[in-house]
Parts: structure tokens; sequence; C-alpha cells
């Protein structure tokens, strides 16, 4: 049998893995978890693309899945979709830890955070959070085999937790954002009118315009800060900081202000007061380079006077090989940059914070690892929402955190609260679903 493209860990280390990463829905009775009657499949050889079958549940387990059914990975079914023949070990690791991503990472590079670049894949793997899922129905599963009720022999599931966070990107109007952000309304007009959505598509074209030549104020914090206290919301916020001298490629795609001027120094003051938490928005090339990431984590630190160990990658750049290596080498404790950049969803199929698996050492990492859901631009860059269509799809999004009791985070840039962008509607409704969870 040919080898696997990255060698999956053994059965036993798959299984300890998945239990401590769920551990929170069977606090205290993590013994008759251990015990369920789960085949081992072992060393399944890995298909090229993700491929997914629908498990129905029996009756008693049927609300832990959708519509009475949960998707488990093609490697994981032993005879068919037979629940009992299922290897929920497998099906939750190869999901969490996304292992199809990771070997076609391995054999054609990274596609960083791009969903369209995985070819062949089944798309409804992002669609729900199938591991928090799968945990769900392993609880019940042990309670029907000591045949004891649910909810006398657990606690509660999790109360949900959604994290606002925030990528300051930019606090003024540069021309690199001129001209990404003209290019990006340009093309997308163009792609509308080919579609014959004209009224939209002009509308685009005006927007281009408008970031060409408009001269808007971008300090956006005061408003930003006064929405979230309203709705009793404290988020986080990621910073750039890198004193380098700016490359062409550095000087169109990384933020353009610095870090420790006098009213960026004042805006984290500000923002440390407030309660809400500060982390690190590495650059677009520290992806995989532990030394750059290390020389901006100082710098954040210097200015703000605190440590910093959160970040989320610009331009969600990523590698599962090397960059969760790299920032906790330099003693990030939280990363948030699972998430695609072109739609919305669950990368890892879970709403967890948990030890991602470090497949170069064969065990976890000690950074953790808290996904995120959602971004404006998934609202208005890449889909063109009316505002109810887009209070309905962000509402969708939220539920399911929501009923499995899971942990993400969601994502708002601060200048796009600006008429430039248009965007304060969505992101009062992404605050409303917040404080209704």
């Amino acid at each position: 049998m040919p080898a696997n493209i990255v060698a999956l860990p053994s059965q036993v280390a798959i299984k300890k893995h998945i239990i401590s990463a769920l551990r929170a829905y069977w606090l205290n009775q993590e013994k008759l978890i251990r015990q369920l009657p789960i085949v081992d499949i072992s060393e399944p050889l890995m298909n090229k693309t993700l491929k997914l079958y629908a498990v129905n549940l029996p009756d008693w387990g049927k609300s832990c899945g959708v519509n009475g059914a949960i998707l488990v990975p093609a490697e994981a079914c032993q005879k068919g979709d037979n629940w009992q023949q299922i290897d929920w070990w497998l099906a939750s690791f190869l999901m969490l830890e996304c292992w199809h991503e990771r070997c076609w990472e391995q054999q054609h590079g990274p596609i960083h955070s791009y969903s369209f670049r995985l070819k062949g894949w089944d798309t409804r793997v992002w669609d729900h959070a199938w591991v928090n899922r799968i945990g769900l129905f392993l609880r019940a599963w042990a309670a029907v085999m000591v045949e004891q009720k649910l909810d006398r022999l657990f606690d509660p599931i999790p109360a949900a937790r959604i994290v606002m966070t925030h990528d300051v990107d930019a606090v003024s109007k540069t021309l690199p954002i001129r001209i990404k952000q003209g290019i990006f309304n340009f093309f997308n007009s163009a792609r509308m009118f080919a579609e014959g959505n004209r009224t939209q598509a002009w509308n685009k074209l005006i927007t281009a315009k408008r970031f060409w030549f408009g001269s808007e104020n971008w300090w956006t914090f005061d408003k930003l800060l006064a929405e979230e206290s309203r709705f009793g919301i404290e988020a986080h916020f990621n910073f750039y900081a890198d004193v380098r001298k700016k490359t062409l490629t550095r000087w169109l795609l990384d933020p353009g202000y610095d870090v420790s001027d006098s009213k960026t120094r004042a805006l984290l003051s500000q923002i440390i007061k407030y309660g809400a938490e500060v982390g690190l928005h590495p650059t677009f090339d520290a992806w995989q380079s532990a030394e750059i990431m290390e020389q901006q984590k100082k710098e954040l630190e210097q200015v703000c006077g605190k440590t910093i160990t959160t970040c989320r990658q610009h331009w969600l750049k990523f590698s599962w090989q090397k960059t969760w290596a790299a920032q906790q080498s330099i003693g990030l404790m939280q990363d948030s940059t699972i998430m695609f950049n072109d739609r919305p969803g669950f990368r890892a199929a879970a709403c967890l914070k948990w030890h991602p698996w470090d497949q170069t050492k064969n065990r976890a990492h000690t950074i953790f690892e808290v996904p995120t859901m959602m971004m404006d631009s998934h609202f208005y860059d890449y889909k063109m929402f009316s505002d109810e269509q887009r209070s309905v799809e962000i509402e969708k999004w939220v539920n399911e955190p929501k009923l499995t009791g899971g942990e993400v985070a969601v994502l708002w840039h601060p200048h796009t609260l600006t008429n430039d962008y248009g965007w304060m509607p969505g992101f009062k409704n992404i605050l409303k679903a917040l404080n209704e969870r």
C-alpha cells in the first residue's frame, strides 16, 4: 500500500488528541467516552481530496446532527455509512486538523487561505461545526450505553463563546489602499455587468471612484468602541508593528501606519483601558519566519507596555507546517488565523479552542487555535447581499456555535465603518447577533 503524503499519528494518539480537544463536552465523564465501542481503522490511505459521507444517526442522536446526519470523511467509514462502523476519532481528527489540506500543501504548496485553490473538495465540510457535533453525539451515545438520562450524566453543553476581533489594517486612507480596493471594486463591477446586474455594477463603479479620489477621515475607533460598548462587547484588536524599510511589496500589501506614533500609542492605551485584548498582526511576509514575527512582537510590546500573547496573520497567510511552529517559538500562545479569505464557514469543521497537531514533531502544539468563522468582506466583497439578506446570513453562521456550545472568532476591520466602504450596517448586525447569543 502506498504511504500517505503526510503520515497520520497512531490510533492511540488520535483518540487522546480528540478527547482532549473536546473535553468541554464531557468534564468529569471522560472515562465513559473512552469506553465507547468505536471501531478502529488502522492506517487509512488518504484520498487526494476530501470526500464526505452523510452518516444517519440513531433516533436518540439525531438532534446532534443536521437533518439527522453528520458528515464524515470517507477514510473514517469502514462499511458504508452505518454509524456503528464509523471511526469517530479518526473522522474528528481528519476534519479538525484539516489533514486533507495538509496533504494538499505537501504536494502543491500552501493555499494560504483561499478555498477556491482546493480542487475537487467536498465543501460541505465548512458549512457546520461537524467536530463539535460529533462531540455531542458521543456523549449522547455514552448516556445510552449506561442507560442514564443525558442531562443527569453530563453537564449542560458549554455556553457559546464568540469573540469579536479587529485587524487594524488602516487608520488613514493611503495610496496603496486606494489602489487595492479601487481595483477590487472595479473587478466586482465588471463581474456584475457580466452577470447582468447593472444596478450593483454601477454602484461598485461609483465606490471605486470614491476610493480613488475621496479624502474621508478613516479614524473610526471612537464610534467603533461606542457601538461595542452599547452592546456590552469587549473586542480583541490585532495591530501591525513593523519598523523595517518598506519594499514595494510591503508598501502595497502591508498596513501603512507607524504603531509608535503618538496618536496610535494613545489609541492602544484607550483600548487597553477599555478592557479589550491587544494582539499582533504579523506582516504579509512573516507567516513562516519566527525572526520577523519576533521583531514585530517586541516592537508592539514596547509601544503598549505589555506582553503580547495572541495574533492573527495578515491576509491570513498560513502554512500548516510552518506558521504555528514560528508563532509558538517566539512565545505567542493563541492564534486565530484559521479561516478562508473568500468565504465564511468552519475551515476546521469546528468552533473550538484547541492545541492543533504539529505534524513535524508528531504531537500537539503548545499554542492554542481559536478559528475565525466569518469577516466583513465575505458579505460585501465576495457576495453581494442586500441588507436583509446579509442580516439573515450573519445570523445563520452565528447560530452554529450557539447550537453546539462552541468557541470561535469573528472579524471586522475598523476602516470599513467609513462611508467609503459603508459596511457599518453589517457591523451592527453582527453586534446584535453576538449580543443575543
